[in-house]
């Protein structure tokens, strides 16, 4: 549990039952409400609790997720920067689990150094052991906002959750859909490099 003192590493133990327990990240800017608590952190806090009684070595960790539009959409909106809002929404969240006496060992944030670190860690594995692919994929591309367009700015023809159809599981990109409006952009095709 997080009460400011100097934190020891939990570790996995030979011998032992090690459980790693985490929930949905919930978005930094999303305030908290009963119905997250109660629909992904609360199951996982009781599971905690049941782990330790029972004497497992479990960990229970989670954290804000600090990347995407939203923090960006906010910060506009907030005349922030997004490291602003991020540790401005972090502490709103820390101080609402800890009122409800969630038992965390660990809510960090996917911002944070450490956290930067270890993905930056993971890549450079992933890259170095050539499990990574690169290519540039087309982006819609606001000329006025210069800045490329994220999915909340797209109404499309249909629903689809995320970037893949729900039928074909195929990967959809924003160029290729039948867009219906826009929201106050003025759009273009370019491209970005990614890499998966």
């Amino acid at each position: 549990m997080e009460d400011g003192s100097i934190p020891i590493p939990k570790l996995p133990i030979l011998g032992k039952r090690n459980i790693l327990i985490t929930s949905a990240l919930p978005n930094v800017v999303d305030v908290p409400h009963l119905g997250n608590i109660v629909g992904c952190v609360l199951s996982a806090d009781v599971y905690a609790r049941y782990c330790r009684l029972r004497g497992y070595n479990a960990i229970y960790i989670c954290g804000t997720d600090d990347y995407g539009t939203a923090t960006e959409t906010k910060a506009r909106e907030e005349n922030r920067t997004p490291r602003q809002i991020c540790d401005r929404y972090h502490a709103i969240h820390k101080e609402v689990y800890d009122w409800f006496d969630i038992s965390f060992d660990k809510f960090g944030g996917t911002s944070t150094q450490e956290q930067s670190q270890l993905c930056l860690e993971i890549f450079n594995k992933l890259w170095v052991n050539k499990r990574l692919s690169d290519y540039t994929i087309p982006q819609l591309y606001c000329g006025s906002c210069r800045r490329f367009l994220a999915d909340e700015h797209l109404r499309v023809s249909f629903s689809a959750p995320g970037d893949q159809c729900e039928n074909s599981r195929k990967l959809l990109y924003p160029t290729t859909l039948k867009v219906q409006g826009l929201s106050n952009h003025t759009p273009n095709s370019r491209h970005r490099r990614s890499a998966y």
